[in-house]
């Protein structure tokens, strides 16, 4: 079943709090908050754990996306913008959505670090990775990019979505990211998959016969 209202929203990130292993073992997120031109604030999201056996996520950051990514988004304005995908008609969006597997010079899947939510020590979770990301980016006053399902007031499904078991959503050309846009004029883009994900998938997202999990593709 496709993403529901999948695309991008695109504003400027505020502040941020990050669930910690105590304060949800089960189904941890980081809330991500962020305005667009709008006098509301709204909310991304993000997972940082899966409710899967495996309920590690993949990591990936790129710190200096290629043009023929950002070319289609970097001139949108403010503001939540639907995206072509596997649920939406080319003649409806012009913006096409992002998919891990299938777009050029997105994602090097081999790349990616499996990552537990919340472990005692230093850089070695997904919260470690993220925070200091979303920081940055606050601080700076990136704009932001954010890829996913809009459910009004904010963004969920920041991550892969295909792959995943039947009784979860998958759609091809409708994967979640955070991308960052600096005034120097440099990009920097956060992935997030869960481990249990497999690819490669077929028309609809669903896994092929001969897939395969991303923790068995990393061997991590």
């Amino acid at each position: 079943m496709p993403i529901p209202h999948y695309g991008v929203w695109v504003g400027r990130p505020t502040r941020y709090t990050a669930q910690r292993a105590r304060e949800d073992s089960k189904s941890p997120h980081i809330h991500l908050k962020f305005t667009d031109g709008s006098p509301r604030e709204f909310e991304a999201a993000i997972n940082v754990k899966s409710i899967d056996k495996d309920s590690r996520l993949v990591f990936w950051l790129m710190d200096n996306l290629p043009h023929s990514i950002t070319e289609q988004f970097s001139n949108l304005d403010e503001g939540f913008h639907l995206a072509q995908s596997s649920s939406v008609r080319r003649q409806e969006s012009d913006l096409q959505g992002l998919d891990f597997i299938r777009t050029d010079d997105l994602v090097n899947i081999k790349s990616g670090l499996v990552l537990q939510h919340d472990l005692p020590g230093e850089n070695n979770d997904i919260l470690d990775k993220m925070e200091p990301i979303l920081q940055k980016a606050i601080d700076n006053s990136a704009t932001s990019y954010i890829f996913g399902s809009s459910f009004g007031s904010g963004i969920h499904d920041v991550h892969m979505n295909q792959g995943s078991l039947p009784r979860f959503d998958n759609g091809i050309y409708e994967d979640g990211a955070l991308l960052f846009q600096y005034d120097d004029g440099h990009w920097e883009a956060v992935f997030l998959a869960f481990a249990s994900q497999r690819i490669p998938t077929n028309g609809e997202g669903e896994p092929e016969r001969d897939s395969e999990t991303l923790a068995d593709i990393l061997r991590q």
